[in-house]
């Protein structure tokens, strides 16, 4: 089942209208009606807005739901993976929802241009990322780091934050939530 399919059944299983979930999310009805027809892509932030509103996490939109397992193995080739083409940002899930975990690796790429989103944003928990290459920009409340090839960062998810590549080239980072949002 496709993502915009999936946001379709959670939002109907929870008797939801699409102008409900919309207004919950600050979208519009008929932008959401495009992702759920696989016609738009969300950003980043709206795609965890909508999950959120939900109750689910958003690996629950993007791959199968399996037996849970204590140990579970994710090959490069076999990632599930999320293309925000509004956000210039793929995000690629290190981990599968086949595993109870405290904690979600994500891999990031970062176009040039690429952010999180317009508005900041907060939830419960506490982020750690490493970047592997290029340059990102964390704005938490109201400080700017700048982080390169091997510069890490942690911080408090209830704190306002967002992120974007300001450089020019492709920024890949090892984001890691807890507890998992995605």
């Amino acid at each position: 089942m496709a993502l915009g399919e999936k946001i379709k059944k959670c939002r109907k299983d929870k008797g939801y209208s699409l102008r409900l979930l919309a207004s919950k999310v600050d979208l519009s009805a008929s932008f959401l009606s495009q992702i759920e027809q696989g016609k738009a892509s969300p950003s980043i932030e709206n795609l965890k807005k909508i999950a959120n509103e939900l109750d689910v996490r958003v690996s629950s939109l993007i791959e199968e739901e399996d037996e849970k397992k204590d140990t579970d193995v994710v090959r490069k080739s076999e990632r599930n993976k999320v293309e925000s083409i509004d956000s210039k940002t793929m995000i690629s899930l290190l981990t599968t929802s086949n595993i109870e975990k405290h904690m979600e690796p994500i891999l990031y790429e970062i176009e040039p241009g690429g952010e999180s989103g317009r508005d900041y944003y907060t939830h419960n928990g506490e982020e750690f990322i490493f970047v592997l290459e290029g340059e990102l920009e964390v704005q938490i409340e109201s400080k700017n780091y700048i982080l390169n090839e091997g510069d890490s960062l942690y911080f408090k998810s209830t704190q306002k934050h967002k992120f974007r590549n300001p450089g020019d080239s492709l920024v890949r980072a090892i984001w890691v939530v807890t507890p998992p949002t995605f």
